[in-house]
């Protein structure tokens, strides 16, 4: 069984990898051609030359942006999930929330992040509070449908058997909306380093953003694509986290419904 599951693992992180190394291949190739400028785009041995001789610099930054990154993902989910409750225990509260909350995903987050800085300040809880806003819209909207997508069979069942709101919210609505959690969770999960770094850019002098400015500046291109490959590598890990606390909350679906 373990044999097999290595297997499957093995045969899904083919195609993925296969496509990386093809794509590194002609990077390098046209680095070396002189098709893409040094300027623009280092070539991949100067990028990881990069990464061997700015590591204590990228690590120091990196520590920042991931204690922003995961700070607000835990406090924005968290704070979606019960806002969620409250808002599939209201029809009033529900009806007129929820289209404000639908409203607001099309202001992006760069547009009030400024604000937000003018607001709080430089620093963690200004980039706290603009990653937690990020995690807690998909959150509040995802699960507030899932807690309304319970059967209704089983609440007549439980109503019938005098089961208190707590013990139906309990018992059928919080499992009808894990799939729709852990979807929430993994939009939350991409967006939170980006969020972190876009907050970074103007609110903060630590982090992977302020590195990826400051190198900018200075024309420190190779450090600035490092800094970049280290976020895109910190986003994928937490996306791989949550995704992992999915299949073991839910072992019963199949692997198909885990990506």
């Amino acid at each position: 069984m373990a044999h097999s599951g290595l297997e499957s693992a093995l045969a899904a992180a083919a195609p993925p990898a296969t496509l990386a190394v093809a794509l590194i291949a002609l990077w390098a190739w046209l680095s070396a051609d002189g098709k893409i400028p040094a300027y623009l785009l280092p070539s991949p041995g100067v990028l990881l030359a990069a990464l061997r001789n700015s590591a204590p610099v990228l690590l120091r930054h990196a520590t920042a942006t991931t204690t922003e990154a995961v700070g607000g993902f835990v406090i924005g989910s968290a704070a979606g999930v019960l806002a969620a409750i409250l808002l599939a225990a209201s029809r009033l509260v529900r009806h007129s929330v929820f289209p404000l909350a639908l409203a607001s995903q099309a202001v992006p987050i760069a547009a009030i992040t400024p604000l937000i800085v003018l607001l709080i300040g430089r620093g963690l809880p200004a980039i706290l509070t603009v990653v937690a806003i990020t995690a807690f819209f998909p959150t509040l909207i995802n699960v507030t449908r899932g807690l309304r997508a319970a059967d209704l069979g089983y609440h007549e069942l439980l109503h019938s058997l005098s089961a208190t709101r707590a013990q139906r919210l309990r018992m059928i609505e919080l499992p009808s909306a894990l799939p729709y959690l852990f979807a929430a969770l993994k939009i939350g999960a991409a967006s939170s380093f980006i969020s972190a770094i876009v907050g970074e850019w103007i609110g903060s002098n630590l982090g992977l953003g302020y590195l990826i400015v400051i190198s900018g500046q200075y024309f420190k291109i190779p450090t600035l694509w490092a800094a970049v490959v280290v976020g895109s590598a910190l986003t994928l890990a937490l996306v791989g986290l949550v995704v992992l606390a999915e299949r073991l909350s839910m072992p019963w679906l199949p692997k198909e419904d885990f990506s």
